[in-house]
């Protein structure tokens, strides 16, 4: 769907989502930061699972569950950082600009 421009009525406009693109990189380190700290956890474990296969899988089991905590608390804070940016994004800002004009307003 098409927001036109409500200064020079031009169809041409596009979303700037300032705040979405914000709040998922903000999120993405926050959640990577949460991960790594839930990093050891996931290393003991993996590297328990890996002892049954000896000291090289404890090792890969280790290295394994800390990569998956990483990405795991990287994606989940992506995802809450960019849901609450969207919410910024639609409610607060002026989330439209137009191509032609230059002007910038919001769906309302």
């Amino acid at each position: 769907m098409t927001i036109p421009c409500p200064r020079c009525r031009s169809v041409g406009t596009e979303r700037i989502n300032r705040a979405t693109r914000i709040g998922g990189a903000a999120g993405t380190v926050s959640g990577a930061a949460g991960g790594v700290a839930m990093t050891l956890a996931g290393a003991e474990t993996g590297a328990a699972i890996g002892m049954l296969a000896g000291p090289i899988g404890s090792a890969l089991g280790g290295l394994t569950g800390a990569i998956i905590g990483g990405l795991i608390g990287g994606t989940t804070g992506c995802a809450a950082g960019a849901a609450l940016g969207e919410a910024v994004d639609t409610h607060v800002l002026d989330n439209y600009r137009c191509l032609d004009c230059g002007h910038t307003f919001s769906q309302r």
